[in-house]
């Protein structure tokens, strides 16, 4: 199968100049100078969660390994030269853990169709021995554009909304009209399912998941979004309704639309907040499907 032949089954890139960022090429900087007009008192909201041993694990500890720090060490146990340090120590760790636990962003490499990933190469094609080299997250531009949060839970006036429930179109459009808020351009969209009040509860946390249905998703690409995420673990609802038609590949294998997952947004709700300058920043991990984040929204 030709890689031409391969973007056209898989929907691919609709923009020529989608082809290699995705939707985050939408972000120009016309679009983030605008966003950064949003600015008004320099308060920030940490969006992030905490990384560590306690925290949920995700889909199961095959796929989705556990944060953990393995080793503690400071330099007077490794000062072999016997050095006169003048009494400093430094201290470091090693961590490991899958960066599809904790609040974090998926690379385009983070889903297949048909052994593809978005722009049309294969699995075969483009991963490596040491991860992928191309569509990986070492790839994925700094994201600072306008955020947009959709709080369904505040609208329907719950604190969360029921494992396993599928968010419809409809409804999205109804939290945006009372808001008065029109998706543009790059916008970055926060889907408040209220899921994140679970967090310190990791089993609750990671029994089912409410999540954004695939129409509402898709038309939101199409009012101009450049990137999805929500305050659970998947975007879509989990269990997954359909996996023939599922939000991972519409959006990031078709579309090119990155996701973030594990947002904390109840600082936004409690703010009654509705558009902010959404700042994310990935980090350069060659070959990774993925990678930890710490969004901020600034107001």
């Amino acid at each position: 199968m030709t890689a031409t032949a391969d973007v056209r089954h898989h929907g691919g890139p609709s923009d020529p100049d989608e082809s290699r960022e995705g939707a985050l090429a939408r972000i120009t900087p016309a679009v983030t100078l605008d966003a950064v007009g949003l600015v008004r008192t320099g308060e920030i909201e940490d969006l992030g969660s905490i990384l560590s041993r306690d925290m949920p694990r995700g889909g199961g500890d095959e796929v989705f390994a556990p944060f953990q720090v393995l080793r503690h060490r400071t330099t007077g146990d490794i000062n072999h030269a016997g050095e006169d340090w003048g009494g400093t120590t430094f201290s470091t760790e090693l961590v490991m853990g899958t960066p599809h636990v904790g609040t974090h962003i998926d690379a385009f490499s983070h889903c297949q169709l048909d052994g593809a990933i978005y722009g049309g190469a294969t699995a075969r094609e483009a991963e490596g021995d040491f991860g992928w080299r191309s569509r990986a997250i070492h790839e994925m531009r700094p994201i600072v554009t306008r955020g947009v949060l959709v709080d369904v839970a505040g609208h329907r006036g719950v604190e969360r909304l029921a494992d396993h429930e599928e968010i419809g179109l409809d409804e999205v459009r109804d939290v945006l009209g009372a808001a008065g808020v029109d998706i543009r351009l790059g916008d970055a969209v926060l889907i408040r399912t209220g899921k994140m009040r679970e967090y310190g509860d990791p089993a609750a946390f990671v029994a089912g998941q409410p999540g954004l249905g695939v129409d509402a998703a898709i038309w939101l690409h199409d009012r101009g979004m450049a990137a999805l995420g929500a305050d659970n673990t998947s975007v879509e609802p989990q269990p997954v309704p359909d996996w023939h038609r599922n939000l991972h590949v519409e959006m990031l294998v078709r579309r090119g639309v990155p996701l973030m997952e594990w947002l904390d947004l109840e600082g936004l709700h409690r703010r009654g907040a509705t558009t902010f300058l959404f700042t994310c920043l990935p980090l350069k991990i060659r070959g990774a499907t993925g990678s930890w984040v710490r969004p901020i929204a600034t107001f």
